[in-house]
């Protein structure tokens, strides 16, 4: 009969396997591995802590760490490459999570290898071309495992003997902040909460050793009735910050509770009552507890970032809160209203640098594919101003680069310096700024760049409403791998990026009738005829040699374009040319293109219909002229 260990050891040494036929698998998590071995998530999550204390997407990326040990003690490969050998999303989070499991960082193990801690082997070597080899019984082994054997169970002691300190390890500093449960009589403040969250998150966000999930993918689980545990599990963390917030007239009450991810437990939770003047301070005094709760060090700048406020007017903060919860409908409509509100809050803070910043994103809105009111040069000269006056007030605001960046791209074609800007802005893992910076690398073709930095947006942010994975795959022509993720967002997301990025991935896929089904799916939802989806659509129909359809497109976009209206029309009438193999006409009305500055000219490299123009002296003309090399 088999020994409860022995069956213990078969089930881990299962585990390992699973994890080893998909290391280079970045997407490979809980879910799938819970499916392979035939177990629900909840099974298979209570068997392995029985069994190691660990939770499972802890257990996978230890795993990996082990190997990745192995690898770097070889010497044969760098940390980037041992990081995409085992499936880690970028080398920076590869560096952060190594760091954290071993106590140094990838680039000290050959000056750490003689030290005793260094030899905690993991249970499977590493091998370059399997990555797994047999242990081999000899007294060195037999001892190293030994002492492995009293590492895990003196560390297994440290971290459940006493059930009075926080049960979060220090392995993994991670959370999530849920909305706020909104307990005000008018639901309209719900607004007020998101805000409320948003500044924590972002207060968090600028410490590095934590990991903090962005709010647009724990906008997910404002309804769910998933348990705290199986939301932790989804999105990757150890902790979860739950809270309801109730707000009148001018007080507020706030409860927060910090909720550890593997055994639902409470580590820490705090109510406050107070005048609404004071929600700066609590958001400070909330931020400062959860950094302590879990165990970060903080540097200098990390503290003051804790417990700066952007405006001390808590009317003007109200005002700047409704804006960003307006102009996040992404509606036209809604970047009006936001463009009111925040002109109302600089009126009584005139120093309010994130309003101005945020006054200047809300202009380009106008000129964006949801907005097309304003043609780019008019919204970049209404917004420029604004961006100038946030980073003369805060030179270090993350948005405010992040806009300069895309100004410096879009409004004057300037590459170099839009990257310095963007590599600013991306230090706090701003989202939205890895987003722009991952289209930058791939307008410059530096593909390999854009997908480490689209994985590692997709690690802090797996639930981003314009996930810059699929773009990544196409460039990086993983295909297959690009139509499982957009499958898998369909099946959370039914929103226009979600629609575009799959009918783009269908249309390189050569799926064109089902590509333009897509297309007409975004265009029903909003019931806007966009550019893009009418570029593209009429790309598909000339593939498909469907060429009245597509001219019937052209002449509908040419029409628009007579009439001065916005959304790049003229690159959409010369991709829909060069996908008929009109070379000449598509040269024509992309040189219209560059004279009229349409917004989607950076993508000029990189757009596939035009791969067949490439070799053309007058396109590579245009190109030089643009900047790119």
């Amino acid at each position: 009969m088999e020994s409860s260990n022995e069956a213990g050891s078969k089930f881990l040494e299962k585990l390992r396997a699973e994890v080893d036929a998909k290391l280079t698998n970045n997407q490979f998590g809980v879910e799938e591995l819970a499916k392979n071995i035939g177990m629900s998530r909840s099974q298979l999550h209570r068997k392995l802590i029985t069994a190691t204390g660990q939770s499972v997407s802890q257990f996978i990326r230890e795993y990996r760490l082990q190997l990745g040990m192995e690898l770097l003690k070889k010497g044969e490969l760098t940390a980037a490459e041992v990081a995409d050998r085992i499936g880690f999303g970028s080398p920076s989070y590869f560096n952060t999570c190594f760091h954290e499991y071993y106590g140094f960082p990838p680039g000290e193990v050959k000056n750490k290898l003689n030290e005793t801690l260094v030899v905690s082997e993991p249970v499977n070597k590493v091998d370059t071309s399997s990555y797994r080899l047999p242990l081999r019984k000899s007294p060195t082994v037999k001892i190293i495992l030994v002492g492995i054997a009293i590492f895990a169970v003196v560390f297994l002691y440290l971290k459940y003997a006493n059930q009075n300190q926080s049960i979060v390890s220090y392995q993994d500093k991670s959370i999530a902040i849920l909305p706020f449960k909104n307990l005000s009589d008018d639901h309209r403040n719900e607004y007020f909460g998101d805000g409320v969250v948003e500044a924590i998150s972002t207060a968090l966000s600028h410490i590095q050793q934590l990991r903090v999930i962005s709010r647009t993918s724990v906008e997910q689980f404002r309804e769910s009735k998933e348990s705290a545990g199986e939301i932790a599990r989804e999105l990757g963390v150890t902790t979860l910050l739950e809270g309801s917030i109730q707000r009148e007239n001018n007080r507020v009450r706030i409860d927060v509770r910090l909720v550890d991810g593997t055994t639902e437990e409470q580590i820490w939770a705090k109510s406050y009552d107070r005048e609404l003047k004071d929600i700066f301070t609590i958001q400070s005094e909330i931020a400062q507890h959860v950094a302590n709760e879990l165990h970060a060090k903080l540097s200098p700048e990390e503290k003051s970032h804790l417990t700066q406020t952007d405006t001390d007017n808590p009317k003007a903060y109200d005002l700047y809160l409704k804006a960003i919860y307006e102009y996040r409908t992404y509606t036209n409509k809604g970047a009006h209203n936001a463009i009111d509100l925040l002109k109302q809050a600089i009126a009584l803070d005139s120093n309010y640098a994130r309003a101005y910043a945020f006054l200047a994103n809300s202009y380009i809105g106008l000129a964006t594919i949801w907005g097309a009111e304003l043609n780019a040069l008019d919204a970049f000269k209404k917004a420029k101003p604004f961006i100038d006056k946030a980073l003369q007030l805060n030179q270090n605001l993350d948005e405010a680069h992040m806009l300069m960046g895309f100004y410096y791209l879009y409004n004057d074609w300037n590459f170099i310096g839009a990257e310095e800007e963007y590599k600013f802005a991306i230090k706090s893992d701003h989202p939205d700024a890895m987003a722009m910076y991952i289209d930058y690398l791939n307008f410059m073709s530096r593909h390999d760049e854009a997908m480490v930095l689209a994985e590692r947006l997709n690690a802090i942010d797996p639930y981003y409403p314009n996930s810059r994975i699929i773009l990544s795959y196409i460039y990086k022509n993983r295909l297959e791998d690009a139509l499982a993720f957009a499958e898998s967002r369909l099946k959370l997301f039914n929103n226009y990026y979600t629609l575009d990025s799959h009918g783009f991935l269908l249309l390189n896929l050569k799926r064109y009738e089902e590509a333009i089904v897509y297309f007409n799916k975004a265009i029903a939802l909003e019931g806007i005829r966009y550019p893009r989806m009418l570029g593209w659509m009429g790309a598909a129909y000339g593939k498909l040699g469907q060429g009245s359809k597509a001219i019937k497109i052209i002449d509908e976009l040419k029409a628009r374009s007579a009439k001065n209206e916005t959304g790049s029309e003229a690159f959409f009438i010369s991709v829909i040319y060069s996908a008929l193999n009109e070379k000449e006409s598509a040269l024509l009305w992309l040189n219209t293109a560059y004279e009229k500055h349409d917004m989607e000219m950076p993508w000029l490299m990189t757009e596939p219909q035009f791969y067949n123009l490439h070799s053309e002296p007058r396109f590579q003309q245009l190109a030089k002229q643009m900047g790119f090399k």
